[in-house]
């Protein structure tokens, strides 16, 4: 056997790389990620109609004078 390929056949030998993990214990973690940003999502649900009720006339959120927002989006009343 010529000896430049000696190297290679060694290598080839080699044990090839092991985990840290059994494969499965990968996916758990992803899974658990994946389940941790869906309860951080599930927490905001609702968020922007709550804000919106707050600002809009007549209910129990902060009043604003005409022109200075509170919903009127620049439109003037006659």
């Amino acid at each position: 056997m010529p000896a430049p390929l000696m190297p290679v056949l060694v290598y080839a030998e080699a044990v090839p790389y092991q985990l840290q993990m059994p494969p499965y214990a990968f996916a758990l973690i992803a899974f658990g990620a994946f389940l941790a940003g869906l309860g951080v999502l599930w927490s905001f649900r609702n968020t922007a109609s709550k804000v919106a009720a707050k600002q809009r006339p007549g209910t129990s959120g902060p009043s604003r004078p005409a022109g200075q927002g509170g919903g009127d989006h620049g439109q003037r009343q006659h």
